[in-house]
């Protein structure tokens, strides 16, 4: 599915001053800061029949049509009851209330279900209906030729950001993770490789919901500009989160599982530094001329990882 984007409109810019707290100091904006269209609302259509509709992520039906299998979103809520099983007062999930938020009056999806709902919202700019909870346009869907007209540049960066996420491969997508957010944070690793990418998609728009400037940079920097810090951070993360390396298996050293799946001490390191600063030092250690044979050797460990990893899945 691609990448749509969505803006508030201006009927909805903040009357009274809102201020948002930047590494310059604290400026005054117009957007809100975090604004979400309510999940559940009724209405009228242009022909005047009543609906109910209701965001629920896994409001997808699986339906074969000319002899293929499309899917079918189902907004109207007593057909989610009827035909999906969602229960009438199912409660609304912190990733679903997350999936409709404008972050500074965009939001970004490449997800059926919400883009669905949000084009069927009485807010949404071309509705034709009435809606007594929402009587005025909220949003707009933001075409291509719109965004190149686009004079904010912070609203083109982080545009330019999401679509950037969407097009990262899985291995791609959490080396990013590692690299904005550092070694020790867990990527998604269910064993479900589109799963996985879905996840780590939305962990990186989230960053980039919450990113400053620099935040946004750090999204779209090429790949020739990565430091050699930044990929030995890559490095170390990634061999974390594939249990091949470990910073407490064995008190005051790191350690590295050999081929016997037993850890082997690599690296003398006390544990009165911070779990930070044992990685910074280590990551150091690594792009010394007394670390380069360490280093090679968790590069080839991680590659026959991630190799007999992609032979499984395709197995």
């Amino acid at each position: 599915m691609s990448l749509k984007t969505y803006v508030l409109l201006s009927s909805l810019d903040a009357d009274a001053p809102v201020y948002q707290q930047t590494p310059e100091g604290r400026v005054q904006v117009k957007k809100i800061p975090v604004w979400r269209p309510y999940l559940r609302v009724s209405y009228q259509d242009k022909k005047g029949v009543g609906k109910v509709i209701r965001y629920k992520a896994n409001a997808v039906l699986s339906e074969e049509k000319d002899g293929k299998e499309v899917d079918r979103v189902i907004l109207d809520q007593r057909e989610q009851i009827e035909k999906l099983k969602i229960e009438a007062n199912e409660p609304f999930t912190r990733h679903e209330m997350r999936d409709l938020e404008f972050k500074s009056g965009i939001c970004f999806t490449n997800k059926l279900v919400a883009q669905t709902y949000l084009e069927a919202y009485p807010g949404f700019e071309g509705f034709e209906g009435s809606c007594d909870e929402v009587r005025e346009p909220q949003f707009k869907l933001l075409d291509q030729a719109a965004e190149a007209l686009i004079k904010n540049s912070d609203t083109r960066k982080r545009i330019k950001a999401a679509a950037k996420v969407l097009e990262l491969k899985l291995n791609e997508a959490r080396e990013m993770i590692i690299r904005l957010n550092g070694s020790f944070v867990e990527t998604p690793k269910t064993g479900n490789d589109e799963a996985d990418l879905g996840e780590c998609q939305n962990m990186l728009w989230a960053f980039i919901d919450d990113a400053e400037e620099a935040g946004l940079d750090a999204v779209l920097m090429e790949e020739k500009d990565i430091t050699i810090d930044d990929k030995t951070t890559i490095l170390i993360g990634s061999l974390l989160n594939a249990g091949l390396l470990s910073f407490d298996a064995t008190e005051g050293k790191i350690s590295k599982k050999d081929k016997d799946n037993k850890w082997i001490v690599v690296r003398e390191m006390s544990d009165e530094y911070s779990m930070d600063e044992r990685k910074r030092l280590f990551s150091d250690f690594l792009n010394t001329d007394d670390g380069k044979a360490l280093k090679t050797d968790l590069e080839k460990d991680l590659k026959a990882f991630e190799k007999a990893a992609k032979k499984q899945t395709t197995e």
